[in-house]
């Protein structure tokens, strides 16, 4: 009986080990053909660095004739398609991209910008969730959720968001900006006041960063304290002409009318700017 036993396990350990060789062996020219497939792409992206598109694109065609199931090459040629601007074909190949790798937050990330741009907002962000599900610390998915989830009219899940992604990177200067914006924009002029002041902390220099400080606080009617963000914008970028005209209006309302006079005329020699001055400083937008 023990002689038996010993026989059947000898014959199946060979028949398994037969059945793995021969999974192994029909295997190989998959294998084989993505990694040939995979160093197509990599020559494809160097001649896309050089400028060298034509090539890079020829390069594509022939990493997808290899293996016509590689997703590396399928982004690469969504990339040259969005160049084109054949962005329904784009679209496609990011599909397959972002639904082939599971696991990429990256590739829902793209996916998701380009239903933005088309003006899909609903798959934008469906996608830009999906993003922060496959990967719960990826701060940029959480900052383009905050940015997009505002724009479309969620100003709580905007503010969700980017309090997840401060939350995360507490020292991410775009976090705490995203922050700021998104609560600027949805009536919380005192909170946008102290994520943007804490963005500062940062990057003390920040000009856009600023500039939205010295909206929030012109908003709180802190005239005083929104001057002095304006001044600190023009130090650091003295060729910033929207940053000359906010402090131009600025210092009109603090009643420093020559020295207004002064910034105005800096901010027209800078670049075209509104003749008349607004109601409000314009929104710090490059």
């Amino acid at each position: 009986m023990t002689r038996w036993i010993l026989r059947f396990l000898l014959i199946a350990s060979l028949l398994t080990a037969a059945w793995v060789w021969w999974g192994v062996l029909r295997m190989r020219p998959a294998v084989e053909a993505r990694r040939v497939s995979d160093e197509l792409v990599d020559e494809a992206q160097a001649a896309s660095a050089r400028g060298d598109r034509q090539t890079s694109k020829e390069l594509i065609d022939e990493a997808l004739q290899t293996d016509r199931e590689n997703p590396r090459a399928h982004r690469e040629l969504a990339m040259h398609l969005i160049t084109e601007n054949r962005r329904d074909q784009a679209l496609k190949e990011l599909q397959y991209v972002a639904e082939t790798r599971t696991d990429d937050s990256g590739a829902a990330r793209e996916l998701a910008a380009l239903f933005w741009t088309m003006g899909d907002k609903e798959n934008a962000i469906r996608w830009l969730r999906e993003a922060v599900r496959r990967d719960p610390k990826n701060g940029l998915a959480l900052v383009e959720l905050a940015q997009c989830l505002l724009e479309s009219g969620d100003a709580a899940g905007a503010v969700g968001a980017a309090e997840d992604a401060v939350t995360l990177y507490p020292r991410w200067q775009s976090a705490w900006l995203a922050l700021g914006f998104v609560k600027r924009e949805s009536g919380d002029l005192e909170g946008a006041k102290e994520a943007l002041d804490e963005a500062l902390q940062l990057l003390p220099d920040d000009v856009d960063t600023l500039l939205a400080a010295a909206d929030v606080a012109y908003g709180l009617n802190q005239i005083e304290a929104a001057t002095g963000y304006a001044r600190r914008a023009v130090a650091a970028d003295p060729q910033y002409a929207t940053a000359w005209f906010v402090l131009a209006h600025l210092l009109q309302v603090a009643g420093e009318g020559t020295e207004a006079q002064d910034a105005l005329r800096r901010a027209r020699s800078l670049g075209a700017v509104p003749t008349e001055q607004p109601q409000q400083p314009p929104r710090p937008i490059r």
